[in-house]
């Protein structure tokens, strides 16, 4: 199952898909504050109460515009789930071309929109 992470300003959101199906949902308060270890037990116990375990999360995308939080999800990722995340920037190859005088400026968030924007197009009414 893949585990896709959306590290905002206020509410960290997670989905955990088996292929294209959306399971479940997780949201927890972003606080820089917290610890890896905190977000690791906020989202390990969310996991199992949602019928999750972290055994089953064999692949993780991870977005954010919180560096500092990057940082613990990243840990939690590797200590948890035993699995490196997949981190959305700039550099990372989605085939969409960032045209802007520096590509590193565009948030995560926008670029994970743009390519979801790309990927599930609807026709034009």
């Amino acid at each position: 199952m893949l585990l896709a992470m959306d590290i905002g300003n206020t509410v960290v959101t997670m989905g955990v898909f088996d292929d294209s199906k959306l399971v479940t949902t997780l949201r927890v308060a972003t606080d820089t504050r917290r610890l890896a270890d905190e977000y690791g037990v906020m989202v390990t116990n969310t996991l199992i109460l949602k019928g999750v375990t972290p055994s089953d999360i064999d692949s993780i995308c991870l977005c954010s515009v919180v560096p500092p939080l990057t940082v613990v999800f990243t840990e939690v990722c590797n200590t948890l789930f035993e699995v490196p995340p997949l981190i959305v920037s700039a550099g990372v190859r989605t085939g969409l071309p960032i045209l802007y005088d520096n590509p590193r400026d565009v948030g995560a968030d926008r670029i994970a929109d743009a390519v979801a924007a790309m990927i599930f197009t609807v026709p034009h009414l």
